[in-house]
């Protein structure tokens, strides 16, 4: 939505058209935990390039946030925008170091941030669970389905889009490319590929990014009297220290939402039982932060999919004469998909951006093995991390 946006602006006599598998607005995009991230825990607390890496990183997030920002405005979208920040919690001590360091990075890099203790994070967040935190000041929470929905309606008249239209296959024509459909045919001079995790099924840099699968739940709205037993906190975000630990959410609507799992899927879908196994270890989750609450008040339940790379680039650039990508997003897609989808869409057009140097300097992603050494591999790393990071789920 945000390349096909910006080419309506940039090319106002083309002919645009967005393709969708599914429903617009209904995947991923709008469901997830709905944080806009500042600063990354998992960076630049080493050497120099490393915290160059950091900055870069930081400076790419900051604007992917003023993007969204820019359209939530324009466009006057009720997306629940909370700039409200995010914390980095954890239970165990062990995480303290890795916290500390994290904050001092912050603090000589002149980023807004706040370090917590246990009984300043329990006033906070409604539960003794944690006992210390980096709280980052300039993320953003927000509703991503309602951000989703707004940006969907909000597309330029000149957007065609076609929903429920899979792409069964793709290759070069003269003078640019044909897609199939079950419905037809579809010719293009041009086409950016903008489908993230499902990039390697369309044979699209399939050994420089994979797939995770998260599973999340949300609860009903807590009656007054569970609310007002969590001490009646304010909308908040966490995120855990550990890479394997659990997201927490409450909601302006004063809902939970927990998000306890992480796997390498066998395929792109979960059926009903699968999808229940995972929702009961974010029950689990739930009850060892909110002992007064019962699992059972968690009555939603889904999974989607996040793209990854190993050295945590995105995938961005020029495949071929008119075939443009952008993706691999490192579970970060409400603000870079949209900051990438914007520039992709300025180098498909031949518009000069400031921001396409410094995507292209982490559009580098390290090469993967061969499947199924990867699947084998992924799958017995994120066996050692859940071990470890057992403390914080």
């Amino acid at each position: 939505m945000a390349a096909a946006r910006q080419l309506a602006a940039v090319q106002p006599h083309a002919r645009i058209v967005l393709i969708e598998a599914n429903r617009a607005a209904e995947g991923a995009s709008a469901r997830n935990s709905g944080f806009l991230v500042d600063a990354t825990l998992n960076e630049g607390t080493g050497t120099a390039a490393d915290i160059e890496t950091f900055k870069q990183k930081y400076r790419l997030n900051l604007a992917a946030i003023a993007e969204v920002k820019a359209q939530v405005e324009r466009f006057g979208i009720d997306c629940d925008w909370d700039g409200a920040g995010k914390l980095y919690a954890a239970r165990h001590p062990r995480y303290g170091e890795k916290l500390d360091r994290f904050a001092a990075l912050l603090g000589e890099l002149g980023m807004e941030h706040e370090v917590l203790g246990a009984d300043a994070l329990a006033a906070r967040t409604g539960t003794a669970f944690y006992t210390m935190a980096v709280w980052t000041k300039t993320s953003v929470l927000l509703q991503p389905a309602k951000l989703a929905r707004g940006l969907l309606d909000a597309l330029p008249p000149a957007v065609d889009l076609f929903e429920g239209s899979p792409i069964l296959a793709w290759a070069s024509d003269t003078g640019g490319y044909r897609l199939t459909t079950p419905e037809g045919t579809l010719r293009a001079r041009n086409v950016i590929m903008a489908v993230n995790g499902f990039m390697p099924e369309l044979g699209i840099e399939r050994n420089r990014s994979f797939a995770l699968l998260l599973t999340a739940s949300l609860s009903r709205p807590l009656t007054q009297a569970e609310y007002l037993r969590l001490g009646a906190p304010a909308p908040y975000g966490v995120l855990s220290a550990d890479a394997m630990g659990a997201t927490v959410r409450l909601t302006r609507d004063r809902r939970l939402l927990v998000r306890n799992t992480c796997e390498v899927p066998r395929d792109l879908s979960l059926d009903a039982e699968a999808l229940a196994q995972r929702h009961r270890s974010n029950g689990r989750a739930l009850a060892a932060r909110f002992p007064t609450l019962d699992p059972a008040i968690l009555t939603h339940h889904w999974s989607g999919i996040v793209s990854l790379s190993l050295n945590g680039h995105h995938v961005f650039g020029r495949l071929g004469e008119g075939l443009f990508v952008a993706g691999c997003y490192n579970a970060n897609g409400i603000g870079t998909a949209n900051l990438l989808g914007r520039e992709i869409a300025n180098l498909a057009a031949g518009q000069d951006s400031d921001l396409i140097s410094l995507i292209k300097a982490r559009s580098r992603p390290r090469a993967l093995p061969p499947q199924p050494l990867l699947g084998w591999g992924a799958r017995l790393r994120l066996m050692r991390d859940a071990w470890r990071g057992r403390s914080e789920q």
